[in-house]
């Protein structure tokens, strides 16, 4: 992934941090201030106290219980926190989506960049909710890219990245300008000679590019943001550090849709001021207190990250309660092992979920601990 411009993020985000706190290990107002994004939702999910059932872009505060209808069907929700943190989520039985699901608290401030980047893109995802913006075109077979490229003295545009890395020759791709609740689509022809290819689009804006070779093979999906020299000035340097954060984030917690969420942010970077006032953050509501509910396994130590091998113990403080736990991401159900003994971190990774149940008590929410070894 190429960037053709240099200079510094001079714009702010219009963004208002949520009124609601969560329940946190680290302080009500840092969780609140730093909400996640849900990702990928299917089934029905809300926020616990909630009737309002969250969809795609929807802010989610570290802390807070997620419950879904039980009803019969498959339900996955899929978090991404600003600390880097991504957690999946799902449930294929009455039982075991009643439980809930207790999204983890922040193990870290997060820094301002990736708060304002995911906050962002969180926009961009309502923003298509909202506005019937379409999103952009994926074909899953082929390598996918995103550039953000600056229009040239002739009033071309210089694109690198996986486009430069063809062998040179003719190439042909179909062009879709992606416009808020309409699209056009137009073909263009192009020889490479050199390292960056130069194409001509009617202007700046979004596109959506397949790229053919002189065969007529599809060899790239790309998502171009097309900018004037103005504009790249200014969000150039901000491209480059969400490259890298994507990066970062992905390489700590395998499975970040890098792709997808640099084509929401490149998407983000095109909204209007007003657009980004327009978007509100929910909190999560004050949570039901039920008595009738075994406690949530809680963690020693706390999530995050180690300098070295950690043993992990679990305790619940509800009276007879019994503790399953899986260390693979998956959900635990009634048959997953019982925790009786610490659970020894010594890889680069490993994400414990955990749900307590005791006798005449509805079962726990689950829980979930991700803890890392520094390399």
């Amino acid at each position: 992934m190429r960037i053709m411009a240099t200079g510094a993020l001079l714009c702010c985000l219009s963004w208002s941090p949520p009124t609601r706190s969560a329940k946190t290990l680290r302080g009500e107002s840092e969780q609140a201030a730093s909400p996640g994004v849900a990702w990928n939702v299917q089934g029905s999910w809300r926020l616990d106290s909630e009737r309002a059932a969250l969809v795609v872009g929807d802010a989610i505060p570290p802390g807070s219980l997620l419950r879904t209808n039980a009803s019969a069907g498959n339900h996955s929700i899929t978090i991404l926190l600003p600390d880097g943190q991504r957690i999946l989520y799902e449930c294929f039985s009455h039982k075991q989506c009643a439980r809930g699901f207790r999204v983890p608290a922040l193990y870290r401030r997060p820094d301002p960049f990736a708060a304002e980047t995911l906050a962002r893109i969180r926009v961009a995802l309502m923003r298509r909710n909202q506005d019937g913006a379409p999103n952009a075109h994926q074909n899953a077979r082929l390598p996918r890219d995103e550039v953000l490229a600056v229009f040239d003295p002739e009033n071309r545009v210089r694109v690198g990245g996986l486009v430069a890395d063809l062998p040179n020759g003719r190439y042909s791709c179909d062009v879709r300008r992606l416009v808020s609740m309409r699209s056009r689509q137009f073909y263009v022809a192009f020889e490479k000679g050199g390292p960056v290819v130069h194409l001509v689009v009617p202007g700046a804006g979004l596109y959506d590019l397949t790229i053919f070779d002189s065969l007529n093979k599809p060899r790239i999906d790309l998502f171009l943001a097309a900018v004037r020299p103005a504009q790249g000035a200014v969000v150039a340097e901000s491209w480059r550090r969400v490259e890298t954060l994507l990066e970062d984030w992905n390489g700590n917690y395998q499975g970040w849709p890098v792709h997808d969420l640099q084509r929401a942010y490149l998407e983000s970077l095109f909204l209007h001021g007003a657009s980004l006032k327009a978007q509100t953050v929910r909190g999560a509501a004050k949570e039901l207190d039920r008595p009738d509910a075994t406690e949530e396994p809680l963690f020693f130590p706390e999530p995050g990250v180690f300098t070295g091998k950690t043993a992990v113990t679990l305790r619940c403080n509800t009276a007879g309660a019994v503790v399953h736990y899986t260390v693979d991401s998956s959900e635990p159900l009634n048959n997953s092992p019982v925790y009786d003994a610490p659970i020894v971190v010594m890889g680069a990774e490993l994400t414990i979920k955990a749900f307590a149940s005791a006798p005449g008590k509805k079962d726990s929410p689950v829980v979930t601990g991700i803890f890392r070894i520094r390399q």
